[in-house]
């Protein structure tokens, strides 16, 4: 199990030069600068105004709003990717062009993209209510604490902060109160084929 604090975190622009990331976790540590080589990278993004995002070709993103009152993702591929109410992931291809367009003031919004060469990936967010049971079976978990406060495998997460669990570890997810919220990311290693 390996903890992230917020001053584990790597601030850094855009791919674009458009804006800033916080990166959060990405697969290898040192893959993430410069926006390519790496396997999949967990972030959060402050947008401040319209824009086009980072194009990453090769790779599926996954993206939810936490704060703010909205922004909309016009794609030339599927028209509108809505993201109008926090909490609700969406995902897209990072060959698509995508233009952010902000409903009314900045947003701050969670991301997941994983490579489709090594792999898939899922991103939800849940309010714990029970203490939550998690078995990584060979992938890699990753918890960030939204709101609250949980333990994860016997460590404190509060506010901001990461757990990450990978190959076949077994812990349990505690919320500490009762307006603890997460949003959990599953990474999945494509298998090779078998002879």
């Amino acid at each position: 199990m390996k903890i992230l604090r917020r001053d584990d975190y790597k601030v850094m622009p855009w791919k674009n030069g458009g804006g800033i990331t916080t990166e959060i976790a990405v697969d290898p540590p040192d893959g993430g600068f410069g926006g390519t080589g790496f396997r999949w990278r967990v972030s959060i993004a402050d947008v401040a105004e319209d824009g086009p995002f980072s194009k990453f070709a090769g790779y599926d993103r996954h993206i939810m709003l936490l704060e703010g009152k909205g922004m909309r993702l016009e794609t030339e591929e599927i028209g509108a990717i809505d993201l109008a109410s926090p909490y609700r992931p969406a995902s897209f291809s990072g060959d698509w062009s995508v233009t952010g367009k902000l409903s009314d003031g900045p947003v701050r919004d969670f991301n997941l993209m994983i490579a489709r060469s090594f792999g898939k990936g899922s991103l939800t967010c849940r309010q714990l209510t029970a203490p939550l049971p998690l078995m990584a079976m060979g992938a890699t978990h990753l918890i960030y604490c939204i709101d609250g406060e949980v333990t994860v495998g016997g460590h404190l997460l509060g506010m901001g902060e990461t757990g990450i669990l990978a190959g076949y570890e077994n812990v349990v997810l505690t919320p500490l109160a009762e307006d603890a919220l997460i949003a959990y990311c599953i990474i999945h290693q494509q298998q090779g084929p078998r002879s």
